[in-house]
Parts: C-alpha cells; sequence; structure tokens
C-alpha cells in the first residue's frame, strides 16, 4: 500500500478525495497562485452527506475578509469573521491545515492564521473540494509522525504538464518559526524510536535532523517549501555523524543552471554529476522535493516529476542525519 500521493496542476474547482478521512495530526498543504482578479476562493472540507464540516473562504470582494463556517442539513451555521488578509492578488500562498481533535488549525505562508473548532465529527469529512479565482500547483496529504497507507489517487483535472508559468513574487515568504505541535521527539531521552516518518512543520533554516533507525530501502524523505525570490542555491546533506561523510550532496544553483549531486568521503569531495534535462527548481517559486532510497541509488523527484538517480558511492544504511541550508524557506520536512 502506498501513502497518498499528491496531485499536482489540477483545475480549479477540483475535488480530492481523503483517502482514511481526517484525524488528529493529519495535514494538508495547498500551494497555488491567486489570480490577479480574485473575488474569491474556498477550501471545503466535505462530508459524503453533502454537509461541509469546515468552508475556509477568503473574500477579496467584501474588503478583505476570511470567513469560517460550517454547512450542515443545508443550512449554513453563523460566520466566523477574520478582519485581516493573509493572501495577496497575484501572489503565490501556501495554505497547511492541521486537524486537531479540537480544531482546525492554518497557516498561511509559514505563519498561524487561525484555529476552527469543530461542528461537524472529524470521521464525517472525505474530501478536500477547492474552488474559486485560484490557481493550484500542488495538494499534499501527510501527518506529523504515523504514514498514511492509502491507494494514490486517480489522475484529476487537467492533464499534468509543468507547473503553471507564474511571475515571482516581489517578496519571500514569511520565514519565522511557529511554535508547533510537530518538532520530533527526543527519542534518547523517551528511550523509543519513531513508529513511522517524523515530520517537521515551518523549520528554519538551516535545518538539521537526525534519522533514527536503519535507512533502509524505500526509505522516503519529503522537502516541502519555496525557493528565494533572489536565490542563489541551496542544498540537501544526507551523511553520516560518525565518519561526516556525505552520501548525497543535492545542490541546486540558480545562477548556474546546475543541479549538482555528489559525495563527501573523509572531507574530499567526489566527482560532480550535473546531467540534467533542464533545473526543475526556479528562485520564487514552491517545489516539493522526494528523495527515495533504492538499492542502487536514490531517486529524486521534484513537483512530482523525475529529476535524476543518483548511484550509492558510499552504503545509504549510514546515513543518519538530514541537512538544509541556503536560499530556501522549509514548509514542511518527512524523513
Amino acid at each position: 500500500m502506498a501513502q497518498q500521493q499528491p496531485i499536482y496542476s489540477p483545475c480549479v474547482p477540483v475535488q480530492c478525495p481523503i483517502y482514511g478521512g481526517i484525524s488528529d495530526g493529519k495535514m494538508i498543504i495547498v500551494q497555488g497562485q491567486v489570480l490577479n482578479h480574485i473575488k474569491r476562493f474556498a477550501l471545503d472540507f466535505a462530508c459524503s452527506n453533502g454537509d461541509i464540516a469546515f468552508h475556509f473562504n477568503p473574500r477579496f470582494d467584501e474588503g478583505g475578509v476570511v470567513v469560517c463556517n460550517t454547512l450542515q442539513h443545508s443550512c449554513w451555521g453563523t460566520e466566523e469573521r477574520k478582519n485581516y488578509m493573509p493572501f495577496q492578488r497575484g501572489m503565490y500562498f501556501e495554505v497547511i491545515v492541521n486537524i486537531k481533535n479540537h480544531c482546525y488549525q492554518v497557516s498561511v505562508n509559514g505563519q498561524h492564521f487561525l484555529e476552527y473548532q469543530h461542528r461537524i465529527p472529524l470521521h464525517t469529512v472525505h474530501s478536500l473540494n477547492i474552488s474559486g479565482d485560484i490557481s493550484v500547483n500542488c495538494i499534499n496529504f501527510t501527518g506529523p509522525s504515523v504514514p498514511n497507507v492509502y491507494p494514490p489517487p486517480p489522475p484529476y483535472g487537467c492533464p499534468s504538464q509543468s507547473m503553471p508559468t507564474m511571475h515571482p513574487p516581489p517578496y519571500g515568504f514569511p520565514s519565522g518559526n511557529i511554535t508547533s505541535s510537530f518538532a520530533p521527539p527526543s527519542f534518547s531521552q523517551c528511550g523509543q524510536k519513531p513508529s513511522g516518518p517524523i515530520t517537521v512543520l515551518n523549520p528554519s533554516v538551516p535545518f538539521q535532523a537526525a534519522i533514527v533507525g536503519n535507512f533502509r530501502k524505500d526509505h522516503r524523505i519529503l522537502i516541502v517549501g519555496s525557493v528565494k525570490p533572489n536565490a542563489d542555491r541551496f542544498h540537501v546533506n544526507l551523511k553520516s555523524t560518525q565518519s561526516n561523510n556525505i552520501m548525497m550532496h543535492v545542490n541546486p544553483r540558480f545562477r548556474e543552471g546546475a543541479f549538482v549531486r555528489n559525495t563527501q568521503t573523509n572531507g574530499n569531495w567526489g566527482s560532480e554529476e550535473r546531467q540534467i534535462a533542464f533545473l526543475p527548481l526556479s528562485p520564487g517559486q514552491p517545489f516539493q522535493m522526494e528523495i527515495l532510497n533504492q538499492n542502487h541509488g536514490f531517486k529524486v523527484s521534484v513537483n512530482g516529476s523525475p529529476a535524476f538517480e543518483y548511484r550509492h558511492r558510499i552504503q545509504p544504511k549510514q546515513v543518519n542525519q538530514i541537512e538544509i541550508d541556503g536560499d530556501v524557506i522549509l514548509s514542511l520536512v518527512q524523513y
């Protein structure tokens, strides 16, 4: 069984089944762009009987407010309004909805925005519906500690071609830290190993974390974030703290138009690998990078498309740390 896969570049409106429903700790990440002519858009957590458990509705046509509500038995409840608009016309955005037992927690562009108390039981929600004046780059489903193990969804909306052509925003996403419950536990203190992947939300850069347990075949690392508008480069290192060797160094270099891969052994870099059809990352744009450990090498995908394979030069079982640094803003790292 595979984790529910991200949905890339769907046409809006779009209905996305949430396999297994929602429960405490589930996160839904929506990346996209606000259209210049926007009036409003909506994210709806819908139930099979037609109810909407959570209606998240930014309204530009009412002076810039965000309305939250619940539709039950065809009747809207009492609106909850926030008189602050975190979205701007023409700008990229990222919304993360974190499901908690008592509420939906919403952050926008890396900043906590609001909480909405449940009015309908969580277990009744079966899909996310998106409508309105936005384009969507990616919809991702994940959780803070235990992966979701449901079948991948069927294709949605428009045929996936490439990421929409967009102009970079004149500012970077906010990079401030949020106090959250997603930081990995200290296993040395509690004497336990994680039962599944660890997810860290909105980590600061540079980011460094221990990968606990054996780095086996099919170990998956997911990195969600945005390249800074004036980026030169950033890198991801998979390394061993015992030997200080770097098993794989992934280094997009935007001024060179290169995607450099390498290994460092005993302090010495090996031969760089640069061959790639095109650089699938761009300054000012959001991205998702997936690293998958296979028998003979790492498979790396960006925005749902294979980018390259990197053959192992050192046994990957030695990997016990991930490092990320450079001109990047991180929204989520799962390892």
